[in-house]
């Protein structure tokens, strides 16, 4: 596969590391391709695809969920049960006034970013480099938004890709509340694989992906199956 390195700085999610990554040529991305890419530690950013190319540190582990195995853990089905009243629908990718006011609540308060410095997210939340795919949306009975998960789709997986919720509303867990929202998802539409992105032994912000088992580790090039999660909180970021 042909590309391209890129230096990318320090690392998003752990301190003292710095982050490269290998982005393949533009013309080589597309839907098949893509999804055996995700056996091999890539992901979607946009219309880019990457994988972490990092010379110290092994850290990123792709991470995939199996659906028909999963049994929720006590706190997920407290979860469950808090929002209960919650209207999950599919939706086609987008970015209005809405999604957009609830995006940048979500960067502002849980992150502690400034929106006008991170610019206009659409490259990142919309573009979808060709893959096939959705939001869940979460709604309450007044239909006010409360969380959307950005997914991509495929005959036997669902990518989940960002999940961005309400900040005024935390007590919920929406970040494990919309894990469960996609395996329902998979559970429905018989995909029998909830990918969520890399898991980063040491960032908290990634921790919360291990409550969801059995699951999946890539660990030099191979899934290694995990059935016990260590202990760990709430987090929303893929």
């Amino acid at each position: 596969m042909h590309g391209f390195i890129v230096d990318a700085g320090p690392c998003p999610y752990l301190p003292d590391q710095h982050f490269t990554a290998f982005h393949p040529q533009a013309g080589e991305i597309g839907q098949p391709p893509y999804r055996q890419l995700m056996d091999a530690r890539f992901r979607r950013s946009g219309d880019h695809l990457y994988a972490p190319i990092c010379r110290t540190c092994e850290a990123c582990r792709p991470l995939r969920v199996d659906v028909l195995a999963f049994q929720p853990r006590r706190d997920q089905r407290r979860t469950a049960r808090r929002n209960a009243d919650l209207l999950i629908t599919w939706h086609p990718r987008g970015l209005d006034d809405e999604r957009l006011d609830l995006y940048h609540r979500y960067q502002t308060q849980v992150h502690g970013k400034n929106p006008e410095v991170e610019g206009d997210p659409t490259s990142f939340l919309v573009a979808d480099g060709g893959i096939p795919g959705g939001e869940l949306h979460a709604r309450n009975a007044a239909g006010t938004l409360l969380a959307v998960s950005c997914c991509d789709r495929f005959t036997d997986a669902l990518s989940s890709v960002y999940c961005y919720y309400d900040p005024d509303h935390r007590d919920r867990a929406l970040g494990t509340f919309m894990v469960l929202a996609e395996l329902a998802f998979c559970r429905a539409h018989a995909l029998p694989w909830l990918y969520l992105g890399f898991h980063v032994a040491g960032c908290q912000a990634m921790a919360y992906k291990a409550r969801f088992v059995p699951h999946d580790l890539l660990v030099d090039g191979y899934w290694q199956r995990r059935a016990q999660p260590p202990g760990c909180d709430d987090g929303s970021a893929t």
